[in-house]
């Protein structure tokens, strides 16, 4: 009773420096063995075609990019209709706009890049197909999301590359200036039947 009543004094009056250093030491012990714990977990994340295939990655970029130059004409496009003030230079200016717009998209979704990037991703999408196992899982809906991206990818490519760029810019200027044609024959419109419906009124009163 007295040898434990001495241990138990001993260690309460026992130098900080002691207590310390072993404290560090079990704290060193510990995060040992969480880092090899952690180390020898594998990873079970499912691998995507973008992580797998670099042309897939690269293809994708440029089709945000074109898919940011295709919000850009449709905003141009809004704001001509709804808050542009409709006289004949300012849809002259803005039919220039779109125009040189409509190039720069047609230039950039046929470059022969693009074709040859959907050729090689096409190929990694077959080759991780093919050669996936237990030990390299694949994310399945990644990689049907991913197909379907490249075929219809494909077939708008195909169709893009048979339209010179002049024809595109030209239908993006045309489509400006019929516009306002159109809103001036309204126009035109309106005010006739306003003035038939006055005349009409002053007959009958």
């Amino acid at each position: 009773m007295l040898s434990i009543r001495s241990a138990s004094f001993a260690l309460a009056f026992a130098p900080r420096r002691i207590i310390a250093s072993t404290s560090s030491t079990t704290k060193q012990q510990t995060a040992r063995s969480m880092t090899a714990t952690t180390t020898t977990v594998p990873s079970t994340t499912p691998l995507t075609l973008e992580e797998h295939s670099p042309s897939y990655a690269s293809l994708l970029d440029k089709l945000r990019t074109i898919t940011h130059l295709n919000h850009a004409s449709s905003v141009l496009n809004y704001d001509r209709q709804v808050f542009m003030s409709q006289t004949d230079k300012t849809s002259a200016a803005r039919g220039k706009q779109m125009a040189t717009l409509a190039t720069i998209l047609h230039e950039k979704s046929t470059d022969p890049e693009i074709g040859t990037l959907i050729e090689k991703a096409m190929e990694d999408l077959n080759e991780l197909t093919t050669s996936c196992d237990d030990e390299k899982k694949v994310n399945e809906e990644d990689l049907k999301t991913a197909k379907r991206i490249l075929e219809l990818e494909k077939r708008d490519y195909d169709k893009r590359i048979c339209i010179p760029s002049e024809l595109a810019a030209r239908k993006a200027k045309l489509e400006a200036s019929a516009n306002h044609a159109w809103v001036q024959v309204c126009v035109y419109c309106v005010n006739v039947a306003v003035l038939i419906a006055v005349l009409l009124n002053d007959m009958f009163i």
